[in-house]
């Protein structure tokens, strides 16, 4: 085992930068939105440009590994988002909406690096060790977890008496934790490593349609991570509404995605054991548990629980459903590890463009009852298609 993660160290070591600086920058893009303009229809715009610039994040991506490498490819991704992160920065000194628009655009190519990392770790070691790395590679987001909200909350005041801005110091964060990232791989990255050989397997891709197989993992994923965003990105709205500070949006989001990568390392070796079926359907039934508890959305205590399981039940299916993705993006010799991403992205673009609508309009219990029909949906389609698409 331990020869397996020498393999991958320096991808688990850019993971757990650019997520500090990730998770930093969306705990306050929201309430960012809240300074530089008055509009509320626009709170969702900048996470929604950033998921925007994720999906176009992953064609670069895809096309500099196929040309060059994928520590090019993860490189330059990476440092891409710490100039996004910069951007950000100036754009609440100077007060620029737009600024904050294209920051979070840029921030949100560097995310589509974070993503795809997962793949890699499981590109480099044997077979039978592929689930945990790529669970490993997502459990690294843990840091992120714990210390961008954290640096966040501690930090906040010492920036506003110093820029005019409590929120300004998580673009500070974001921009060191991609250019680290950036570095981790560039730097860390062995001579013969095959991170420095092109991704040859995904120019055998002759087709550019999924098989049924391909849309059915993909649709999967794509719900699982649409639930999760729908209620995460509006979290901290609703907390500022009824009172709370920006210390305790920190702490919620980074209870949520300590559930969100936590566990990850365990879950991929039962993976590797057992298989991804029962995961998920374990998985599906978090997620619908912790919409079920948002609903007491005013009592702090069920909601810190539910951010937790949101997180945690993402996690279960993620796992899963991107172990599956990973076989058979590796059997097929396909890219559809880029393709689900994309729609991925897609899904997260839609929730995101229609915050400020939905949250105006039908609030956080709204938006929790949407989600947890989503939910219903996914936790039914999971145990109806499991026997054909998870091992």
């Amino acid at each position: 085992m331990s020869s397996e993660i020498k393999k991958i160290y320096n991808l688990l070591f850019s993971v757990g930068f650019s997520s500090i600086g990730f998770i930093a920058a969306i705990t306050v893009t929201a309430l960012a939105v809240r300074e530089v303009t008055t509009n509320p229809y626009l709170v969702g715009a900048p996470n929604a440009l950033g998921v925007g610039g994720a999906y176009v994040g992953t064609q670069i991506f895809e096309y500099l590994q196929n040309k060059y490498s994928r520590m090019s490819a993860l490189t330059y991704t990476f440092f891409t988002g710490g100039l996004g992160g910069l951007v950000c920065f100036i754009s609440l000194l100077i007060n620029s909406f737009y600024l904050l628009l294209l920051g979070a655009f840029i921030l949100g190519i560097g995310q589509s690096a974070t993503l795809q990392t997962r793949y890699a770790s499981s590109f480099l070691v044997k077979e039978n060790f592929r689930a945990t790395a790529l669970s490993l590679a997502i459990w690294f987001s843990v840091f992120g977890s714990v210390f961008g909200p954290r640096l966040v909350g501690q930090y906040s005041s010492t920036f506003e008496k110093m820029f005019g801005s409590e929120l300004i110091v998580a673009y500070l964060i974001a921009t060191l934790g991609f250019l680290l990232a950036g570095i981790s791989v560039l730097g860390l990255t062995k001579k013969d490593s095959a991170l420095r050989l092109p991704a040859t397997t995904n120019k055998k891709d002759t087709s550019n349609k999924l098989d049924k197989t391909a849309k059915q993992l993909t649709a999967l994923l794509v719900i699982n991570h649409f639930v999760m965003v729908i209620i995460m990105a509006s979290t901290p709205l609703h907390i500022q509404d009824i009172g709370e500070t920006i210390q305790v949006v920190g702490t919620i989001i980074s209870y949520h995605t300590l559930g969100m990568f936590v566990f990850s390392p365990v879950l991929g070796g039962i993976v590797d054991r057992i298989g991804s079926k029962k995961i998920s359907i374990s998985g599906g039934v978090i997620l619908l548990a912790s919409c079920i508890f948002a609903l007491n959305s005013e009592d702090m205590f069920l909601l810190h629980l539910s951010l937790f399981l949101l997180g945690l039940g993402w996690n279960f299916n993620f796992v899963a459903i991107s172990s599956e993705i990973s076989k058979y993006s590796i059997t097929k010799k396909t890219n559809l590890n880029i393709k689900s991403d994309s729609f991925v992205f897609i899904g997260s673009l839609v929730a995101q463009s229609s915050l400020g609508l939905t949250y105006t309009f039908i609030g956080f219990r709204g938006l929790v009852i949407f989600g947890i029909s989503c939910a219903v949906i996914l936790l039914i389609s999971l145990i109806r298609n499991s026997s054909k698409l998870l091992t």
